[in-house]
């Protein structure tokens, strides 16, 4: 008999505790959810007050982060596509006050880690099926997956990409069918 695996055993472990986790809500502090359904987003940002930036091939729209309320809704596709840096890594608008950075599926790939040691990932230990895990790093002798959680993501579709508002208060993930996104309990 002879062994095809070419992974190592610190990786199969690795892969092993990702398929076992269990997609639910995020931990404490993470409370607050808001969804945000639209159809092919390809990337989203953060305005400077942290209201949500979605765009798409139909437009962008601004929306409140915690109550979800839709602040302004552009559908001029070709306006929108001339708002969007050479690039593809910023967004302005008029509206906006200054230039945002943005990520997604046609941008950048957002933040990732906030400044009190939170961590999101899109990992694929089902490929292609994404999951989205959320860790704590500032805990002792920290091990990747070991405390994470598996966040609930059924509702997105696609591929997915998240990452953390400037202050590291909300935290979104987007697929081509909208945003979810987390808040932190103030």
């Amino acid at each position: 008999m002879t062994n095809s695996e070419i992974r190592t055993p610190f990786e199969l472990d690795l892969l092993a505790k990702a398929q076992s986790l269990k997609a639910t809500k995020p931990p404490s502090p993470w409370e607050h959810e808001t969804i945000i359904p639209a159809n092919g987003v390809l990337a989203c940002g953060w305005d400077q007050d942290e209201n949500i930036i979605l765009i798409s091939g139909s437009g962008y729209s601004i929306t409140e982060t915690i109550t979800g309320l839709c602040l302004h809704r552009e559908r001029d596709a070709e306006w929108t596509e001339d708002c969007i840096s050479e690039d593809r890594l910023t967004f302005h608008s008029p509206l906006l006050k200054k230039s945002t950075s943005i990520f997604g599926l046609e941008a950048g790939d957002g933040i990732h880690v906030t400044l009190d040691g939170w961590q999101v990932d899109v990992i694929y230990p089902w490929w292609p099926r994404a999951t989205v895990v959320l860790d704590y790093l500032f805990t002792p002798r920290y091990s990747y997956l070991s405390n994470a959680t598996a966040i609930d993501i059924q509702r997105l579709d696609g591929a997915i990409k998240c990452g953390f508002s400037p202050s590291g208060k909300h935290l979104m993930m987007m697929g081509s069918g909208g945003a979810l996104i987390y808040s932190r309990k103030e």
